[in-house]
């Protein structure tokens, strides 16, 4: 086994350690790889969406990509300066993510699709209020910041759509207080 091969193989083995503590390291990498996904769903929805959420797309979707690849990169950036481990590959963003994809949703109706965006940035909420505790709990202030700024922006997203769609705030929706 090459050095290269011997130093990932300990990588892997510490991130599955880690994802079993649990720690704000690997609640992030879940972030990070929900992140990620989450820009693709955007992306095929902004291709693919019909009818008047198409208007609502287009006002919010770029700036929706813009924003999750600005906190994946800021984020992970906070990790990688902390020597934490950080999803690198297909694989492991498959294996940490917890949002669902399916192609077929590209031919919903218009308003399913942008619900089943908002669903994800709730689904979402669940990984960054975890991720919030035990960064406090590890006392990594700057981390704490930047999760907690990203838990506002994806309320706020939260909100705008909901109200797009004539929905309550937390209407069809499991808020993370129910999920604990």
């Amino acid at each position: 086994m090459s050095i290269t091969e011997e130093k990932y193989q300990q990588e892997l083995v510490q991130a599955d350690k880690d994802h079993h503590t649990p720690t704000a390291g690997a609640m992030v990498g879940h972030i990070t790889a929900n992140l990620l996904v989450h820009i693709l769903k955007i992306t095929q929805v902004k291709w693919f969406i019909t009818g008047e959420t198409t208007v609502f797309l287009a006002q919010n979707a770029d700036n929706w990509i813009e924003k999750e690849y600005e906190f994946f990169n800021s984020i992970n950036k906070l990790l990688v300066g902390e020597g934490e481990t950080i999803p690198t590959t297909t694989q492991q963003v498959t294996e940490y993510t917890m949002l669902e994809e399916n192609g077929a949703e590209k031919f919903e109706e218009g308003k399913k699709q942008l619900f089943n965006l908002i669903k994800d940035f709730d689904t979402q909420l669940l990984f960054v209020t975890r991720a919030i505790k035990l960064a406090k709990q590890e006392k990594k202030d700057v981390l704490v910041s930047k999760l907690c700024e990203l838990y506002g922006w994806m309320k706020e997203q939260i909100f705008k759509g909901q109200r797009f769609l004539g929905y309550e705030l937390a209407g069809g929706l499991n808020t993370e207080e129910d999920k604990e």
